[in-house]
């Protein structure tokens, strides 16, 4: 990912997001924050891998959306429709919910050390064959495209 990194939090409880995500991008203005559905995945190097797509597509003007952000969600719920990706994995009020923070390698481990997000850091381990099986599809999208 050549100077990007990724940190995925588990949250819980019932922290407004938007308190949180007004917090970190005054804090984090360069940084790339998604909140998706805990059922969306469980592995940080999974969500590194989509992360790192919508990282490129953002860099090469390529994006599925006009936002980054958006792009990050389509590719997650594998779709081009916002409002599907909106029912596979965005976040749903008072769920369990998982951050997703990307950007340049030092800011991300800023973020990490400050500890304004109070969550579980996501393990990161080997994907499973679904998993890579989505990381396929979510770069598929972007050929659909062409």
């Amino acid at each position: 990912m050549g100077g990007n990194e990724v940190a995925c939090f588990l949250l819980e409880g019932r922290g407004e997001w938007e308190d949180l995500k007004a917090r970190l991008l005054r804090s984090f203005p360069d940084l790339l924050f998604q909140l998706v559905d805990a059922r969306s995945g469980s592995n940080e190097r999974f969500f590194r891998l989509i992360t790192a797509q919508t990282l490129k597509a953002s860099g090469d003007g390529s994006l599925l959306a006009r936002k980054p952000e958006v792009d990050l969600l389509l590719r997650l719920a594998r779709t081009t429709q916002i409002s599907e990706a909106l029912a596979r994995v965005g976040y749903k009020r008072g769920e369990k919910r998982i951050l997703i923070a990307a950007g340049k390698k030092w800011e991300v481990m800023r973020l990490v050390a400050s500890g304004i997000v109070v969550g579980m850091r996501l393990r990161s381990v080997e994907l499973s064959e679904n998993e890579w099986l989505s990381v396929e599809e979510a770069a598929i999208l972007s050929a659909l495209r062409t």
